[in-house]
């Protein structure tokens, strides 16, 4: 979704910042590794539809360690829940 900036750009202008909606199908959690997962389906889906801009993901964790106090545990968690899912995907 992209959030037009406070000064009303025109409507159709791509000014403005962008805003993940993430609607955690009916449960909230605060939990690092929740979170870290959240994070590896959305880069899975990031890859699977925008596979030529692929280093364009690390721009988003980037974004989401400077905005985010508790980052760097999710992040180091990520690394963690990506491992997991190589090890899925070679087993079967």
């Amino acid at each position: 979704m992209l959030q037009p900036p406070s000064s009303s750009a025109s409507p159709a202008s791509l000014d403005g910042e962008v805003v993940l909606v993430d609607f955690g199908l009916g449960a909230v959690s605060v939990q690092d590794e929740d979170r870290a997962v959240d994070l590896y389906v959305l880069e899975r889906a990031f890859i699977s539809t925008h596979s030529k801009a692929e280093g364009l993901f690390q721009e988003v964790l980037r974004s989401y360690g400077e905005s985010y106090r508790g980052a760097g545990v999710v992040l180091k968690r990520l690394e963690d829940v990506r491992m997991r899912g190589r090890k899925r995907s070679m087993v079967g």
